[in-house]
């Protein structure tokens, strides 16, 4: 039987795939994806497959054709296996689990931890605890910040899978391929920073102030983008826009709720949906009149908090 993986493509994505193939020795395809589009990496997996998904919770505009492809690959022999540590609703894990998958959403930990509790990979504790302390914002173990900017240093799936291979292998050292990859990183990413400051612009909410920027698709590492922004603006919540999706972060409000009514979901201080501009948004966007772009990104997230009573109009 055929082992595929989909996984994020953050350090604990990575890191949960790289407990996966620690366990089985091989795995026969890599997918990394976001949840917006998980749909779509579950239409490509071969029937009979055994599936492994990790990191990834359900967005409820595509939650029927994800329903679809596992019912595909569960009618076919196949088997899948989902580990995950977002806030799921009730009803979601009932109707996966009467289709057959086996699932497992833990949100007292990371989902390289999922993965490790209940999938049983042997001595991998030191990658766990990198993996949650980035991932939970713990800061509590600096590998997990050398290792989420050698994960994120490239963005492509080759690199990904490069990476994925090697945090298989993690004994809790940081050796000079790491160490060196990751000095090119902040030199990059200090970059990436000092735009994001410059260009980041304020709207206001009743009240609740909201820092956005559209960020390169190029550019990686939100989380830490979203937290800059929301220490430099002493904003409530920072709305990273990229082309085709959103990213919502935020220390004081439950930026889930806002990601829920847009069709996307996460955790109640970090989320995210996927945006469907129109003709006209997605010229403005590759004609680069990215100023326009974004704030019809931030409109619909306004539109939104206050509809979810986060705000007032």
């Amino acid at each position: 039987m055929r082992r595929v993986l989909i996984t994020h493509t953050d350090l604990d994505g990575v890191a949960s795939g790289a407990l996966i193939l620690k366990k089985f020795g091989h795995l026969d395809r890599i997918y990394f994806t976001q949840p917006h589009n998980l749909h779509v990496r579950l239409a490509g997996v071969p029937n009979g497959s055994a599936v492994y998904i990790t990191d990834i919770g359900v967005n409820k505009t595509s939650f029927d054709k994800i329903k679809e492809n596992v019912k595909r690959v569960l009618s076919s022999g196949g088997e899948v296996f989902w580990f995950d540590h977002h806030v799921w609703e009730e009803s979601w894990i009932k109707e996966l689990a009467e289709l057959g998958v086996s699932l497992y959403v833990d949100r007292s930990t990371c989902s390289a931890g999922v993965v490790y509790k209940y999938l049983g990979v042997e001595a991998s504790e030191e990658l766990v605890r990198a993996a949650c302390s980035v991932d939970l914002w713990l800061m509590n173990d600096w590998r997990g910040n050398f290792l989420s900017r050698y994960v994120g240093y490239v963005g492509g799936a080759s690199w990904k899978e490069k990476a994925l291979k090697k945090l298989a292998g993690f004994d809790g050292t940081i050796d000079s391929e790491i160490s060196d990859m990751v000095e090119k990183a902040i030199t990059k990413e200090l970059k990436i920073y000092d735009k994001a400051l410059k260009k980041a612009k304020i709207r206001e909410c009743g009240g609740v102030k909201v820092v956005y920027y559209l960020k390169d698709q190029e550019e990686h590492l939100t989380s830490y983008i979203a937290n800059i922004l929301l220490s430099r603006y002493e904003a409530d919540i920072a709305v990273i826009c990229r082309r085709g999706s959103i990213s919502l972060r935020s220390r004081t409000l439950n930026v889930r709720e806002v990601a829920l009514s847009m069709g996307g979901g996460g955790h109640p201080r970090a989320a995210g949906a996927s945006l469907k501009p129109d003709l006209v948004r997605r010229l403005m966007y590759f004609l680069g009149l990215r100023s326009f772009y974004a704030e019809w990104c931030v409109n619909k997230v306004l539109k939104q908090l206050v509809s979810t009573q986060a705000c007032s109009d």
